[in-house]
């Protein structure tokens, strides 16, 4: 699709969204399952948006801080292979919807014992000897890859209800059951979280010098 016409639906898109929801409308008709009103397009520009306050961050800002501690166990490094680890998964989930694919594992997101800590803590440690430059390539390009895949997805794909490897209440046989773009959007939702927590901790830090 061309920048320009690409661009034109997507602001297209998003005044619709908002409308919709500025109405009280939360879902499309037609759209079983689905928690917003949202096409591939708005997905992208979602996509588009966590890239560019990625990209704002500064790479500089953050090699000279990426050995810092952000919280008592990470360092800005180890948060920045959170959200790549993060960006890589949800790839792979939409991935494996797109191809027909179903999941054989759980990730339980209850904070318990067996709660997100050890597949966050798992994933931590398996980036660790790698390079910020690396890490930063890896989540911009797993996010390319997501914009890409939403893109070229069917409403039957986009829509349809799928047990996904997220197991909410910490029980790994009960999984979350949602769509495509749920898992979409809580990508964009807890990318925006970290890069803001990110944002206002480098600003405290240089305020500090």
């Amino acid at each position: 699709m061309a920048d320009r016409v690409l661009l034109t639906e997507m602001s297209r898109e998003w005044d619709a969204l908002r409308a919709r929801l500025a109405a009280g409308r939360p879902t499309a008709p037609g759209d079983e399952g689905a928690q917003f009103p949202v096409s591939p397009t708005a997905l992208y520009a979602q996509l588009e948006e966590v890239l560019f306050s990625w990209r704002e961050l500064g790479a500089g800002r953050l090699e000279r801080a990426q050995g810092r501690y952000v919280n008592g166990a990470w360092t800005l490094k180890d948060l920045l292979g959170h959200l790549a680890s993060w960006a890589a998964e949800f790839r792979r989930e939409v991935e494996t919807v797109a191809g027909g694919g179903s999941f054989d594992y759980a990730i339980p997101f209850a904070l318990s014992v067996i709660g997100p800590n050890e597949w966050n803590a798992r994933a931590a440690e398996a980036r660790r000897p790698q390079t910020l430059g690396t890490i930063r390539a890896a989540f911009e390009t797993e996010t390319r890859r997501l914009q890409d895949l939403v893109l070229m997805l069917q409403p039957e794909v986009l829509y349809g209800p799928t047990d996904f490897p997220l197991a909410p209440t910490g029980d790994p046989n009960v999984r979350f059951r949602g769509n495509v773009a749920q898992i979409v959007l809580g990508k964009c939702e807890h990318d925006n979280y970290h890069l803001g927590q990110i944002r206002r901790w480098l600003e405290r830090l240089e305020e500090a010098r």
